[in-house]
């Protein structure tokens, strides 16, 4: 007996709850930065502006396929999946970290306003939206 099954790239579970498919988007965003963060090398990579449309158009896409299912921002009704929003945010910190080429230590913030790339929270209400 199976406890999840993968079917049109969305992880479901028996008990129908999101939790392998939210670690399973987690683990595809992570192996996406990771390949990314070849790319953007410091000195024989591809460009930041390139970098920034290839992590816009593709990765974000690739991680977050069917997001109005599984994650539901946080409103004033209900708390929504603020946690797993939160981890998957972290994954994208990293390629915004290779964009710029600042220090880990730079604030979160800073480095989405020097990018251009909207909060994690706010990529997450557009997609829903």
């Amino acid at each position: 007996m199976v406890n999840t099954h993968k079917f049109l790239g969305v992880m479901l579970g028996q008990e129908l709850r999101w939790m392998e498919h939210i670690n399973y988007a987690l683990h595809k965003g992570t192996k996406w930065v990771t390949q990314y963060c070849r790319l953007a090398r410091p000195s024989k990579g591809v460009s930041a502006k390139f970098m920034r449309q290839f992590y816009v158009s593709v990765a974000v896409p690739r991680m977050l396929y069917v997001t109005n299912l599984f994650l539901v921002p946080e409103s004033k009704k209900n708390k929504g999946t603020k946690c797993f929003i939160n981890k998957l945010g972290d994954v994208q910190r990293h390629p915004a970290l290779h964009i710029t080429g600042v220090m880990r230590l730079a604030p979160t913030d800073t480095i989405g306003a020097c990018t251009n790339l909207l909060p994690f929270h706010l990529l997450i209400e557009k997609l829903v939206h």
